[in-house]
């Protein structure tokens, strides 16, 4: 059999490029695509940082996207490169004079905005696309410094992918502005951009629990961080001021089982010393509190802020978390530094009483200021007379506030030094902090040892993810009184008002909306959990665990139970490798004619042909069958087009394979 393995290579490459060219309305200029790119890549840096700039980033930003998206359209560029890095200069040197440490993010975000508008707005090479995906990167980056929800991740995968095409494309754009790319090759390019990214996803997931991370965000050394509006305070001051701002802001999450809604009791701080009208916290008398009854375990998540209280339901009775210092009276505080995100395990007993045993200081909570009021230190002395014993006195006092018409308000409350006395007595309007505050004094005025507790009252529960939404318009004051023989008693004055149950309320009503909206929180609390809390302690917390796991490793046992992803692993690459070589497994009809008819030219002609080494039109010309040229005609007139043979094409080159290449009154092949 004769080889044509070293005859001259003449292939069908160049046919193909003259019929291609005919065909430019299927290609794309590779100039647009790049230019497409680098705007969506801008946007996606834009739209997470563009809500907190200032107006004049945001206009300038606006104006430079659609003066180049105008201006790319049009294909004119007016203005040089060089006077848009010009206009630059006074910009930088504007907000560089009004960096400093009180105010050193806005500048910084200012000065990046207005050098990405600027660079969308000018004239474009490959350098200018680099420094657009650049600049868009650190915008997406430095929106992170105001707030890091899930949509920071979208943007970042999105903008990621994006950035990979356009280095792929960027090389091709380099040699040739103009170049033209088939749809087939487009295919490819873009196939090979996004493949980059995904490549890195597998050590993206084993690297991101075991790389040590800092106990603070990176921007926490920049700038404090900004404190927002909060319902829980280090001190209550019933009387500093007329109205009561509530804020929905959120608080804190806590994960734990639905509970009624009267245990829901959030214990932050205690308050044992008043001081005037006001109630602080000093270090409290040795006591040993016995927390007897079942345990409910949550995990909580408090939102960033200058409070050093840790949460938990009343009363916890544990909390996990390093770095936290507990009083004798069931306080816990987090020793770290403040500000940063993180989040602790806790146990509660939810029974409203703290048994002690032995003795508390009794004169210690029974202290009271210097300056009184008369009428308070009459109805204290008067419920010390008209009862022998703790428990009694508290009684007494209930229901003087049951039967007193007090009323539960937010505004129109008294101020001054003698808004106790003014809310007791006259108005008989006011906030937690004046019914707790006023029940506690007179308890202490009576002998009964008494103390407040702030915290939080309430909370929503998300089904979707099994957790307390609990914000700052739930912060609340209630008193805890000291009974011989039973403990510390919860008892929330407030709860005795006439219109407590219209102030509280029941269950939020259910409705689309709130199921969205506990949907979308539902996403932003597993964000959370599993990426902006997860620090050290978390880690240190996964390589305990799994050691406790391998001190107890069986081999068999773990084998039995890897079975199943063995099975699920051997049929995914099993797929794989059917997806990787489905060409060759099952290729089009187009590639099993071509393969038959080079079977038959082997067999009719004689001739050993090597794919690749030899067009279709030359090997028609070695043989010399008119046959073997009527098939090639019509297979190349449709593959060579980039079009698949129609049926009756087929059928007929199919017809010409079953009666061979050698028939009567042909010249033999060659």
């Amino acid at each position: 059999m004769a080889s044509i393995s070293s005859l001259p290579r003449i292939t069908g490459i160049s046919a193909l490029k003259k019929l291609s060219s005919a065909r430019t309305t299927q290609n794309t200029t590779l100039n647009a695509l790049i230019s497409i790119l680098a705007y969506a890549i801008a946007l996606c840096g834009i739209m997470p940082l563009f809500p907190w700039l200032e107006a004049a980033p945001r206009l300038i930003l606006a104006a430079g996207l659609a003066a180049g998206v105008w201006q790319a359209w049009r294909g004119a560029w007016p203005i040089k490169t060089w006077l848009f890095n010009a206009a630059i200069v006074p910009v930088f040197l504007y907000y560089a004079m009004q960096f400093s440490r009180a105010n050193p993010v806005q500048p910084v975000v200012s000065v990046l905005a207005v050098m990405l508008a600027v660079r969308l707005a000018g004239p474009k090479n490959a350098r200018h696309y680099l420094q657009i995906s650049a600049l868009s990167l650190f915008c997406l980056a430095s929106s992170s410094l105001f707030d890091l929800s899930p949509a920071f991740l979208v943007y970042l995968i999105l903008l990621l992918l994006m950035v990979a095409v356009s280095l792929v494309l960027l090389t091709f754009y380099s040699q040739d502005e103009r170049m033209l790319l088939q749809r087939a090759d487009l295919r490819k390019v873009l196939l090979a951009g996004v493949a980059m990214p995904l490549a890195s996803l597998p050590l993206l997931i084993l690297f991101f629990p075991i790389l040590p991370r800092t106990q603070l965000p990176l921007w926490n050394f920049m700038a404090a961080p900004s404190v927002r509006p909060s319902g829980f305070s280090d001190k209550v001051e019933p009387g500093s001021s007329a109205t009561v701002g509530e804020s929905r802001a959120l608080a804190f999450r806590a994960e734990a089982p639905r509970l009624p809604q009267q245990q829901l009791y959030w214990r932050g701080t205690v308050f044992n010393r008043i001081e005037g009208n006001r109630w602080v916290r000093i270090e409290p008398p040795f006591e040993n509190i016995i927390y007897n009854g079942r345990r409910i375990a949550q995990i909580i998540y408090p939102e960033p802020g200058p409070s050093r209280a840790l949460l938990a339901l009343d009363a916890p009775a544990a909390v996990t978390l390093q770095r936290l210092r507990r009083s004798s009276d069931g306080v816990y505080e987090f020793q770290g530094r403040s500000g940063r995100r993180f989040t602790y395990g806790a146990e509660s007993v939810l029974t409203g009483a703290l048994a002690t045993t032995g003795a508390i200081n009794r004169l210690f909570y029974q202290t009271l200021p210097d300056s009184r009021s008369p009428r308070i230190t009459r109805l204290s002395a008067d419920i010390r007379k008209s009862a022998t014993t703790d428990a009694r006195r508290l009684e007494q006092l209930e229901t003087y506030f049951r039967n007193g018409g007090f009323r539960y308000s937010l505004t129109g409350l008294p101020t001054g030094e003698q808004a106790l006395e003014q809310f007791l007595f006259e108005k008989k309007a006011g906030n937690c902090e004046f019914f707790a505050s006023s029940f506690a004094r007179i308890l202490r005025g009576a002998g009964v040892p008494a103390r407040l507790v702030g915290g939080y009252l309430g909370g929503e529960y998300n089904e979707l993810g099994g957790y307390y939404l609990v914000s700052e318009d739930m912060a609340h004051v209630w008193v805890e009184a000291f009974i011989e023989g039973r403990g510390w008693l919860r008892v929330d004055p407030s709860s005795f008002a006439q219109n407590a149950g219209a102030v509280w309320g029941g269950a939020p009503k259910r409705g689309l909306l709130r199921t969205l909206r506990m949907t979308l929180d539902a996403l932003n609390h597993s964000w959370d959990s599993m990426v902006i809390s997860y620090d050290f302690e978390r880690q240190v917390e996964v390589v305990r665990s799994a050691g406790r796991h391998l001190q107890g490793f069986e081999a068999r046992t773990a084998l039995r139970s890897l079975l199943p992803y063995l099975y699920v692993s051997v049929a995914a690459a099993g797929l794989c490798l059917v997806l990787a070589y489905r060409r060759r497994l099952f290729p089009a009809r187009e590639e099993r004619l071509l393969r038959a008819f080079y079977r038959r030219v082997e067999r009719d002609c004689g001739l050993k042909v090597e794919r690749g080494r030899v067009g279709l039109f030359e090997l028609a010309d070695l043989t010399g069958n008119r046959a073997v040229r009527g098939f090639v005609e019509i297979y190349a007139g449709a593959v060579y087009r980039d079009r698949h043979l129609t049926e009756e094409e087929y059928m007929h080159l199919k017809q010409l394979l079953r009666l061979g290449f050698v028939t009567s009154g042909e010249q033999p092949c060659g």
